[in-house]
């Protein structure tokens, strides 16, 4: 009865860490250090090292399977999708030793990659972004002004392989073409496929999924109150909410499409003109905002433990409590900071966006009925000590910090 999770300094590790550990399930916490945010919760069993999967493929595939075998580990659960996309390539060599409940590698790239995801949207009627498909880089030969600005540039992957170095890539914006032009010709992944879509101004809206070969097994909607950075990126500040209509048919009916298995979280954003929900992405792993849905109720990682058990669950499994709030208290931090150091054109902020002031006030709301802090837990106190501790450390290190408040 024990689960391997990767990437502890993910907050989504510690979640998983603190679902499981509860149930007195054995954890066992890998990351590229020991001394992981995961790992440093009374919920940890066991905490290992490993190699870089960006550095280093096969040592780090390696490592885990050493600890795979080492300490009988029963089913392994990546929460990155740089570790995700490993172990799904990976999967006969961990099959011979434990469980993986995880999606097949078609289903994890026709969803996990932007571009073929896009694609796969517009057949099944699943509503996107006004999209210009840019194969190869050469977006002068298929833009042709047919989007106005301002545009995002997305590239189609989250990780690119370029000669064999692994590195994440990032979201841009464009206010012109001349500005659309300089991104095709000096960031080196948009060489390959990307896209361009209208920027949708409104408010970020999720459906988590936990799905068994196809079937859905428990539901889970949230709305984005504050992101970092503020333009749009991780959520600081998020909300449970009431399954929405057509949202969730969109997400189960993509899901269902490629026979997904595991969790899943669909982004949407509300546009703000139509009220329509966009698809964003998918992300075929745990997501940042996990603890939000077990603050709410529903206990994703020990159901998808149960799945991999090969336990009968009684179906479906969404009955989780409406308005409860989880603040991630440094990356609202990080928010704050971001919004007052910063111009609005430096952020790349919409219009109507709310000022230094409010922005400010907002922050120092610390009590709210239904609120709570996603990784200062008084029963668990250690992870948020090693999260300040580092948050502090990164502060005091001016060649770091611009880097910090962008994470």
């Amino acid at each position: 009865m024990s689960v391997l999770i990767t990437d502890g300094n993910e907050r989504a590790a510690l979640a998983v860490t603190r679902a499981l550990g509860r149930q007195r399930l054995k954890v066992a916490v890998g990351a590229e250090n020991e001394d992981s945010l995961a790992a440093a919760s009374k919920y940890c069993w066991r905490s290992f090292s490993y190699p870089s999967p960006y550095a280093d493929e096969r040592q780090f595939v390696s490592r885990l399977l050493e600890v795979v075998k080492s300490l009988k580990i029963s089913t392994v659960f990546p929460i990155s999708e740089i570790a995700m996309s490993l172990v799904v390539r990976h999967r006969r060599e961990f099959e011979a030793h434990t469980i993986l409940p995880i999606p097949t590698t078609d289903a994890f790239e026709s969803l996990s990659n932007k571009y073929r995801l896009m694609q796969l949207a517009a057949q099944l009627g699943v509503p996107i972004p006004e999209t210009v498909f840019v194969p190869d880089g050469r977006w002068d030969r298929v833009f042709n002004g047919l989007l106005d600005f301002p545009v995002v540039v997305k590239p189609g992957v989250s990780v690119i392989n370029i000669e064999g170095h692994r590195r994440k890539t990032q979201i841009h914006y464009a206010a012109g073409e001349a500005e659309l032009g300089r991104l095709y010709k000096t960031i080196d992944y948009l060489s390959q496929p990307s896209l361009i879509q209208r920027r949708i101004e409104g408010e970020g809206q999720g459906v988590f999924a936990l799905m068994d070969k196809g079937k859905p097994v428990s539901l889970f909607a949230h709305r984005r109150l504050r992101e970092k950075p503020p333009s749009g990126g991780v959520s600081v500040l998020r909300e449970s909410v009431a399954l929405p209509q057509p949202m969730t048919d969109y997400a189960l009916r993509l899901l269902q499409h490629v026979g997904w298995h595991g969790v899943a979280m669909v982004e949407f954003k509300v546009d703000r003109q139509s009220g329509a929900p966009l698809l964003m992405e998918v992300n075929g792993r745990f997501w940042g905002s996990l603890q939000l849905a077990l603050d709410a109720g529903i206990n994703f990682p020990c159901l998808l433990y149960r799945i991999a058990a090969g336990e009968e669950l009684q179906l479906p499994v969404n009955g989780y409590r409406i308005g409860v709030k989880s603040r991630w208290l440094l990356g609202d931090l990080d928010h704050l900071l971001l919004r007052l150091l910063k111009s609005d054109e430096e952020l790349s902020l919409p219009p109507n966006s709310p000022t230094k002031l409010k922005t400010l006030l907002e922050f120092c709301r610390f009590y709210q009925p239904g609120m709570r802090n996603e990784v200062l837990r008084f029963d668990d106190p250690k992870p948020f000590a090693r999260e300040l501790g580092r948050y502090v450390r990164d502060l005091l290190r001016p060649r770091q910090a611009g880097t910090h408040l962008n994470d």
